[in-house]
């Protein structure tokens, strides 16, 4: 499906970050499409650093003249996110090379069809160059007239419009039919806008599994403010079978972090050679430096012997306080802390440390703070553990293993 959006801003405002940023939540092929030419050091120090933030998985093709020729000619995969960066400076080129005005702008449409064209989403980001003082030359003058009418053409076909203001974006304009209730009266009346869909979908595609964290406490209110969103789960026959238990007591989480330490070392006796030592290498636990560590429980009597829902698959009750587990972390994520999980421990040890009574079963075991250092990616994927699989490969249709390509 076809998706087009223009980022505009002065110059370094956050369109760049910005368009990394979103670019962090597609899941499939990102493709940079540059228009700079490394015509002098400062020029080839910027491109440098430019690759250095955009950081691997990302295929690069440079571009200066004609960049919509890229995305016609199948370089990239359908489904892809493009990255066109930037419009000013392929403007600057045609100038340069003296093309005129009208080719110049018969480009810009040309660019825009193959955009519109492109089965993937493509961010393209230009220059608000209009706010500034009249150019004294007249070769500045036509750069800023050209550039403006250019932006115009692109604001006015494009699906989306994002300016950007000291790294903060705002949405201009939105002609994506989701932001708005379907025609047919179907769907919730209250949708979420398009910044709220971005926050969200940013919280789900930049949670991590944190392992290292600061020391700053968590404050309460915030810590309040996660616990209630983790109590808004879902839950089978509206159960909620959850208890969160709050931990900051040093010689609670000691009794905690040495379970840890037993059970790590019979786990690193499942692996052998290279894959051990990579293990032993870890760290997969935050139990003392986290200010807070709070056990997830389900208890599995409350809502009495017979929950609305229940009668078949009795663990649904488990499910359910894994979906306020996440419900949690999410939350987290939105306010900036940090949540490990730490899976690595003796659930029966859990269970007598805590006095847990029979019916109450640990479900997570989890370390919160600030973290210590930003994760461009899970922490497994970047330390080379394991591989993110593709879509494609876990999605099926109406029989197990039949994929999209085998629809019929």
């Amino acid at each position: 499906m076809n998706q087009t959006i223009l980022i505009t801003g002065g110059c370094r405002s956050g369109k760049s970050r910005h368009a990394l940023e979103l670019a962090a939540r597609h899941t499939g092929p990102k493709v940079f499409l540059a228009t700079a030419q490394a015509l002098d050091e400062e020029m080839e120090e910027r491109i440098a650093r430019h690759k250095q933030e955009r950081g691997p998985g990302w295929t690069t093709h440079e571009e200066p003249l004609n960049p919509g020729s890229i995305l016609k000619s199948g370089a990239c995969a359908p489904g892809s996110l493009v990255v066109l960066d930037c419009i000013t400076l392929w403007l600057s080129n045609l100038i340069l090379e003296s093309r005129p005005r009208e080719d110049i702008l018969r480009r810009v449409d040309e660019l825009l069809d193959a955009c519109q064209r492109f089965d993937g989403t493509v961010l393209v980001i230009t220059n608000e160059v209009g706010a500034g003082i009249v150019p004294d030359t007249a070769l500045g003058r036509e750069f800023r007239d050209l550039a403006g009418e250019a932006n115009q053409r692109i604001a006015a076909r494009f699906d989306e419009v994002r300016h950007t203001v000291s790294g903060i974006p705002t949405i201009l304009k939105s002609n994506r039919k989701e932001s708005s209730p379907s025609g047919n009266g179907m769907g919730f009346k209250n949708p979420f806008s398009a910044e709220d869909k971005a926050g969200l979908y940013k919280a789900i595609f930049e949670r991590r599994d944190v392992r290292h964290f600061r020391t700053d406490p968590v404050p309460a209110h915030t810590l309040k403010r996660i616990l209630r969103a983790a109590h808004h789960a879902g839950s089978v026959g509206f159960s909620q079978p959850w208890n969160f238990l709050v931990i900051d007591d040093p010689a609670i989480r000691e009794k905690v972090f040495q379970n840890f330490t037993h059970a790590n070392g019979e786990a690193a006796d499942n692996y052998s050679g290279a894959k051990r030592e990579l293990y032993s290498s870890l760290k997969l636990e935050g139990i003392r430096e986290a200010p807070v560590n709070v056990l997830v429980t389900c208890d599995r009597k409350r809502g009495g012997p017979h929950v609305l829902g229940r009668n078949t698959v009795l663990e649904t009750d488990l499910f359910s306080t894994c979906c306020a587990v996440q419900n949690l972390w999410l939350a987290a994520r939105a306010e900036g802390v940090g949540v490990g999980w730490v899976s690595i421990l003796s659930m029966d040890q859990l269970k007598a440390d805590f006095a847990l009574p029979a019916s109450v079963e640990p479900v997570a075991y989890l370390c919160l703070g600030y973290p210590a250092a930003d994760y461009a990616k899970p922490m497994l994927e970047e330390e080379g553990w394991a591989k993110r699989i593709p879509l494609e490969e876990v999605v099926f249709f109406n029989h197990w293993g039949r994929t999209v390509e085998k629809r019929p």
